[in-house]
């Protein structure tokens, strides 16, 4: 009687849970791991005998979810820029309806978001543009943030009357760009300016910027 394949197998289970269950539980330990690793001491601290011990994990599980170290940090940026457009798009539905408090809103959410623990800022900021083997992951990740900002300058009607289309996409891509310059400067410390006073120039850039019109 011939043997049943792998494919037709069923799933082993162990106290109760399934082994694909298993599986992802573990990747999201690594994950969570590389986040600590990567936000604490810098990308070049995540390699795969560290993130197993901080994981608490056995080395053979490492390579059950990643083919190496590049992957793991591409996975860790990609949840950590899921959870900023998470909530940068539900401070949108909370958004005032007048423009600029609708911007001084989305703006002091976000700083709120990046300041409430350090490692996020570092590896959305620093560790992102820093790391070689996020290069291309991060160019990736700009063409992605641009779309989420130029929909809602769209949303919020932060464009200026004259704006088209073109406009509304070189606008968000100034936008992310002064943005990524103005946040890594100042969680790094290296512009000593209150909370308040950095929420507040931010939005005046993002009001300024969003209004250009080259047509």
């Amino acid at each position: 009687m011939a043997g049943r394949s792998d494919s037709t197998a069923p799933h082993r289970v162990w106290r109760g849970v399934d082994a694909s269950d298993r599986q992802a539980r573990r990747r999201a330990q690594l994950i969570d791991a590389g986040f600590e690793l990567m936000g604490r001491d810098g990308a070049k601290s995540v390699t795969m005998r560290g993130v197993s011990r901080e994981a608490g994990l056995t080395e053979r599980y490492f390579y059950e979810s990643f083919a190496g170290r590049e992957q793991l940090l591409i996975a860790v940026l990609d949840a950590t820029v899921e959870r900023a457009r998470d909530v940068l798009l539900s401070a949108v539905e909370q958004a005032p309806a007048q423009r600029l408090d609708a911007v001084r809103h989305l703006v002091s959410v976000f700083t709120e978001f990046v300041t409430s623990d350090p490692r996020l800022g570092r590896v959305l900021f620093i560790e992102s543009l820093a790391a070689p083997e996020l290069a291309e992951r991060g160019m990736e990740l700009v063409e992605e943030f641009t779309l989420t900002i130029a929909a809602l300058m769209r949303s919020t009607e932060l464009g200026g009357e004259r704006s088209d289309e073109q406009d509304v996409r070189l606008n968000a891509l100034a936008i992310f760009g002064s943005l990524a310059q103005l946040y890594q400067a100042w969680l790094g410390e290296r512009i000593a300016v209150s909370r308040e006073r950095f929420v507040e120039h931010v939005s005046q850039v993002i009001e300024s910027v969003g209004r250009a019109a080259s047509r």
